[in-house]
């Protein structure tokens, strides 16, 4: 055989195997690439959904008891302003956190003072009020 047939096929080979290696490589880089999004995107949505659920619990209690009191419609507290209660380092930004939490505090104080408890009992006392002047 000719050594310059061989010396080409020897390349070939080569620039061949270095080819599907670099595939491979592109191949794990972009599926590990893929996997740490997912990663991340699982974390940012149970951060996000923590911070709203913490968020809308202490609405709720905050606007129950405001509502009970006899106080006028107020979502911002302290509470509110802090946004602090449940985050945690690996939810990420802090920023981030107390914007979806503040989002939860309003919807449940809004909940909250306007629940069908308190405005039953509100109803019921109105109409007892209403029943004994006859």
């Amino acid at each position: 055989m000719n050594h310059a047939i061989i010396r080409r096929t020897i390349i070939r080979s080569t620039a061949g195997a270095a080819l599907a290696l670099l595939a491979a490589f592109m191949l794990s880089f972009t599926t590990a690439a893929r996997a740490d999004d997912d990663d991340y995107r699982y974390r940012r949505d149970g951060a996000e959904q923590r911070a709203y659920q913490n968020g809308y619990a202490d609405g709720i209690h905050h606007g129950s008891y405001d509502r009970g009191e006899g106080y006028r419609y107020n979502v911002h507290s302290q509470q509110y302003n802090d946004a602090r209660d449940g985050y945690e380092r690996w939810m990420g930004s802090f920023g981030h956190y107390k914007h979806v939490y503040r989002a939860g505090y309003e919807d449940g104080y809004r909940r909250g003072f306007d629940s069908v408890a308190f405005r039953r009992d509100r109803d019921h006392d109105r109409d007892r009020d209403h029943d004994s002047w006859r």
